[in-house]
């Protein structure tokens, strides 16, 4: 079968994963990439942070950070600054006011070459690396504040416009300290470090998105691959078709679940549209064998009508035969639209009148009208006493009428034996009254036991016959068991008898 793959648009389901699937990426990417480079900055900061600490962690000037008054300070800030600093680092010593005593900055010249260095002073250029200033009110802050000043640093840009990161560290006693010494460094070097380590994350970032969309759009093709074939397939069923089925196993258990509804949805519509075109057979064939039916005695009155109009009429016998066979025609042509009317009130089920009834009383009540129908055969009643049931008792009757004239149709005239009998049974716990009635007559072939109560259906014998009736009967038997809920079956044995044996529900006492 031919693959069909869709074109992208923005509404199809390939789209929508693979867009979806690139949104995740993006924010996977950056979240993932953000705290990585954070955490590094933040590492970073702090190890350089432990270096400035470990200035101020020397023995040479653990004791200068205990002076108790201003002048003291003041005195010794020069050496405090000299036993400080250090290369690229600069210190500051501020007053309880806020205001900087003295400050100084240093820079690592060491490691360039001589021409370097003498063109960095015929430049002019400032070597000294910059102190960074905070506002009075800030240092008053920090020189208040409770927290250890050694646990935190800040990054803060000095003159130059550049980043040092600061520390500070309080002097005179804990609980009333008269100063600040602020000591810095640049961070260039770790902006550098970092934006280089940026400059990595974004382009490892841009292939990684490059490598994940392409592979994604071909792992998400392919796993769709299933579902455009199934469109594909559905696509290209149509009435001649309807026994396709979809694959279901593809190996995904949302797709497998989609397959077998569509199966089961397919195999719906094809039973009802085969039940459809039966219908529509039947109902050409029904409206065929109606005309027929129909056509034969209007032909008749027809024909005879001629013959009177033709001068048989001024004959008394002639006059007498052609009225008397007007007369049964016209008989059985009301007959037959009188059964096909009640039909046509049977298929639409129509609600019918039930009440309870002793289906006995119902048999005895129509059995002289069957022992005139019966003539010279034999009719054996073999009832069960009290059996009620919810019925119409008129359509009962009819239901006994015709299976009885059916059986009449097919036994013999002068040995023919018709049994009517009456039962329970309990059927899945529940209680039915079974009605049977039997005949010994000629039986009914096997092939055509399915078709006995399709409309107008008659076995060639049968249609040989004079008095074979049209075919209703046992449809109109079939329709009132029916709109009464119950069921019927049919028994035969060519040769030894045919039995109708009716199912209808016990009237429920309670």
């Amino acid at each position: 079968m031919k693959k069909f793959i869709p074109k992208i648009n923005k509404k199809s389901l390939q789209w929508q994963l693979l867009s979806r699937f690139f949104a995740i990426l993006i924010t996977s990417l950056v979240i993932i990439q953000s705290a990585q480079f954070l955490l590094m900055r933040d590492h970073l900061y702090k190890s350089k942070m432990q270096i400035l600490l470990s200035r101020f962690h020397d023995e040479k000037i653990k004791s200068l950070f205990y002076l108790q008054t201003m002048d003291g300070i003041k005195q010794n800030s020069s050496d405090l600054i000299q036993q400080l600093i250090d290369v690229n680092m600069s210190v500051a010593i501020i007053d309880s006011t806020g205001n900087i005593i003295d400050s100084c900055g240093k820079v690592n010249i060491s490691n360039m070459d001589e021409h370097d260095q003498h063109e960095l002073h015929e430049k002019k250029v400032n070597l000294i690396t910059p102190v960074p200033k905070l506002s009075n009110d800030k240092y008053i802050e920090l020189l208040n504040s409770k927290e250890n000043l050694e646990k935190s640093y800040k990054v803060i840009e000095d003159e130059t416009d550049s980043c040092q990161l600061v520390i500070w560290r309080k002097i005179g006693p804990k609980d009333a300290p008269i100063g600040l010494i602020q000591l810095s460094t640049s961070v260039k070097d770790i902006d550098s470090m970092l934006h280089n380590q940026l400059y990595i994350y974004i382009t490892s970032s841009i292939l990684i998105l490059f490598i994940g969309i392409t592979v994604g759009g071909t792992v998400i093709k392919r796993t769709l691959l299933p579902l455009h074939n199934m469109t594909n397939t559905v696509e290209e069923i149509n009435v001649g078709q309807l026994n396709t089925r979809l694959p279901e196993n593809n190996e995904q258990l949302e797709i497998d679940k989609l397959s077998v509804s569509f199966n089961n949805m397919l195999e719906r519509i094809e039973t009802s549209f085969d039940k459809e075109q039966k219908t529509q057979e039947k109902m050409r064939s029904f409206v065929s064998d109606a005309s027929h039916e129909l056509k034969t005695p209007l032909t008749s009155i027809h024909g005879f009508v001629e013959i009177l109009l033709r001068g048989a009429a001024k004959n008394e016998d002639q006059l007498n035969l052609a009225l008397n066979s007007i007369l049964l025609e016209s008989d059985r042509l009301t007959k037959l639209v009188n059964d096909l009317l009640l039909l046509t009130k049977l298929d639409q089920k129509v609600s019918i009148d039930l009440v309870p009834e002793d289906i006995n009383n119902v048999i005895k009540e129509v059995l002289p009208q069957l022992e005139v129908l019966c003539d010279k055969r034999k009719v054996n009643l073999q009832l069960h006493d009290d059996i009620k049931v919810n019925i119409n008792r008129n359509q009962i009757k009819q239901v006994i009428f015709n299976l009885v004239q059916n059986a009449v149709r097919h036994t013999d005239p002068i040995n023919g034996l018709v049994t009517i009998s009456t039962n329970t049974e309990n059927i899945a716990s529940e209680t039915y009254s079974v009605l049977r009635i039997s005949d010994n007559g000629t039986g009914i072939t096997p092939e055509h036991l399915d078709k006995i109560f399709d409309r107008f259906f008659r076995s060639e014998t049968h249609r040989a016959r004079k008095d074979g009736g049209y075919g209703l009967g046992l449809s109109i038997v079939k329709s009132i068991i029916d709109a009464h809920e119950g069921k019927i079956n049919v028994e035969s044995t060519v040769g030894a008898g045919t039995t109708f044996i009716i199912y209808l529900k016990i009237f429920d006492r309670q």
